[in-house]
């Protein structure tokens, strides 16, 4: 097996875990939403972020199709489940909104992380080709990232404020 090849199926195999992450990113804000309707700004945001996790999934899915594969829908059942479990482990704690900030802020480094690792075997795998669409997910994650945390004091403040009303 060349080593291209062994890049191409690692590569191929990452961008299907990167559809499962997309995938559990959907599940969790469509759990959380809900709840962050005391918080205007952030519920629109996550709306947003929301959509944008469904546009990466389809990007993904169109990049495995492009090479010859398919989504591993065992991987996405199972990312899935882990999705609805992680939205309710802090449903019902009275600073839940804060902790599922912090959450989605951790995710989405790990997120980012990830489309860095798909760049480097997209060239290892001779897929070049491929990069603008996975720089342009990483970038909106990037992007997601930094607002909320650039707005955690306004998070902090708002939680405060529906706390004492």
């Amino acid at each position: 097996v060349s080593n291209v090849k062994q890049a191409m199926d690692t590569y191929l195999n990452g961008l299907r875990n990167q559809h499962a992450v997309e995938t559990q990113a959907i599940g969790t804000i469509q759990n959380e939403l809900p709840r962050m309707k005391a918080y205007p700004e952030l519920h629109s945001k996550m709306e947003a972020d929301h959509e944008r996790s469904v546009t990466q999934a389809a990007r993904l899915d169109d990049l495995l199709e492009k090479h010859g594969s398919k989504k591993s829908l065992l991987k996405e059942a199972v990312t899935g489940a882990v999705a609805t479990v992680a939205g309710f482990t802090h449903a019902g704690a009275g600073d839940e909104v804060l902790k599922n900030v912090l959450a989605a802020i951790g995710f989405k480094a790990y997120e980012i992380s990830s489309y860095k690792v798909l760049l480097a075997l997209a060239d290892a795998a001779g897929a070049g080709d491929d990069k603008p669409i996975l720089e342009q997910s990483m970038k909106e994650e990037q992007e997601m990232g930094d607002w909320l945390g650039s707005h955690i004091p306004s998070f902090v403040d708002a939680y405060l404020a529906q706390k004492s009303a």
